[in-house]
């Protein structure tokens, strides 16, 4: 590859919602990006073309009123993309995305979203990973008044791969969270995980799906989900399911939710740390465990920096 196309695909591409109109900057020529507003929705069409570096798409959304957003995303066979949103949507959200990668392509998407906590907002995203794809997916966030979050992922064909990490951590809210793993292909491999830490009196609410289907033999599939408790009107649900039709898998999942370890918080505080600041660093140390999963750098230290600056 020559030094221009690369440092072309280096670059990042902006999507900006703006007060009164929206606007792509700085596309890639591995992008076709189009944005058409219509009856209060925002639809955003991506196709992405075969790259050996992930084009990067920055979504800024920077209006003061509730968002309604669509966005349909191709990847064609052999592409990359990364997706970065840390809009607010200050005023409520519903954000519909329908994601299909073609063979050998690769997705990450990353949201860290720090709500008003007064808003609603509502989160919905369905894709399906064709031979050899992998979505990674990472959601940080603190949560709203309502917030509901639905992902659908199928691994339609084989050696498809899903990684997605959760976390929230919010003061006052009703959050549920709904993750369904499809695994309809042989060969397939998923691996989710999702955290919590609900303070005051937030309810937040993990239910997990693990579908296998009956000619899905080599199927590799992990789910897990912890919570953290800090205070008696705070509440957690997690719920995990595995529906396998196959002998032929290995399958796990994990829930467990409960209140911080008081001997940790006593020693932390003997050293003459604060009992708020003795809960911040129990609270980062509970959630950096996900951290790992993040392969990008970048990506990571932004994950670290949410979890410190809302902890």
């Amino acid at each position: 590859m020559s030094k221009l196309n690369r440092k072309i695909d280096l670059q990042d591409c902006f999507i900006k919602i703006n007060e009164n109109n929206s606007v792509i900057q700085n596309e890639s020529n591995r992008l076709d990006c189009k944005i058409l507003e219509e009856n209060g929705t925002i639809n955003i069409n991506i196709e992405v073309l075969e790259s050996d570096i992930a084009p990067r798409i920055n979504l800024k959304v920077l209006r003061d009123s509730y968002i309604n957003l669509s966005i349909e995303i191709t990847l064609l066979e052999k592409a990359k993309l990364e997706i970065l949103d840390e809009s607010e949507y200050s005023k409520g959200s519903e954000i519909k995305i329908n994601s299909k990668l073609e063979q050998n392509s690769s997705f990450e998407l990353y949201r860290l979203n720090r709500f008003n906590q007064s808003t609603e907002n509502k989160y919905y995203h369905k894709c399906e990973l064709s031979k050899n794809c992998v979505f990674k997916d990472f959601n940080f966030t603190n949560g709203s008044k309502e917030m509901f979050n639905e992902t659908i992922v199928s691994l339609a064909e084989e050696r498809a791969e899903y990684v997605g990490s959760g976390v929230v951590i919010t003061n006052s809210t009703n959050c549920n969270n709904i993750l369904k793993i499809n695994h309809i292909a042989p060969s397939a491999i998923s691996d989710c995980s999702f955290k919590a830490v609900s303070r005051g009196d937030a309810s937040v609410a993990f239910n997990g799906k693990i579908f296998v289907d009956e000619n899905c033999s080599n199927t590799v599939s992990n789910q897990i989900s912890k919570g953290l408790i800090m205070n008696n009107e705070s509440r957690i649900d997690l719920i995990p399911k595995l529906e396998i039709n196959n002998d032929d898998v290995v399958c796990s999942h994990g829930a467990a939710s409960g209140k911080p370890d008081e001997n940790v918080l006593f020693y932390l505080t003997s050293r003459g740390i604060s009992r708020e600041d003795a809960e911040k660093i129990y609270i980062q140390g509970f959630l950096s465990e996900f951290i790992n999963k993040i392969d990008n750098v970048q990506m990571q230290a932004k994950a670290k920096q949410f979890i410190s600056q809302n902890s």
